[in-house]
């Protein structure tokens, strides 16, 4: 499938901030609460701080991967501290399959580049249990 990405915020910094997450669900008992939970993270994120972000998928193989771009980490972090994302993650715990992490990092322009979201989970910043 390809990937789909959303513009959210207008850019008005100089140096933004860049999450990927690669996602995958260990079990398909998991695959349908997993992409309900996504769904309604996508709708937080459309309300956010957000400037942009982008969603992979690989249904067949059960492999998800996210990019998102904030103005800065405070604006991040409220996202990540507020519902349903909060909820999110402590669920992911349970549904992460081996490899689920995700990469933290700056960038000038704040695109969206998926083969550098690509590069940089060669060394993600934290691994989900799984």
């Amino acid at each position: 499938m390809p990937a789909r990405t959303s513009e959210v915020n207008p850019p008005t910094g100089k140096e933004f901030l860049s999450i990927a997450t690669f996602l995958p669900v260990r079990r398909w008992l998991d695959v349908i609460p997993f992409l309900r939970m996504s769904s309604r993270v996508s709708g937080q994120l459309m309300k956010s701080e957000a400037i942009r972000f982008g969603v992979k998928t690989d249904l067949l193989r059960k492999r998800f991967w996210t990019v998102s771009v904030w103005s800065d980490r405070v604006a991040m972090r409220r996202f990540v501290a507020a519902e349903p994302h909060a909820t999110a993650v402590k669920r992911f715990a349970r549904w992460a399959g081996q490899g689920a992490a995700f990469v933290e990092w700056t960038s000038e322009d704040g695109s969206i580049d998926w083969d550098v979201a690509k590069e940089k989970m060669k060394e993600p910043s934290f691994y989900y249990k799984g």
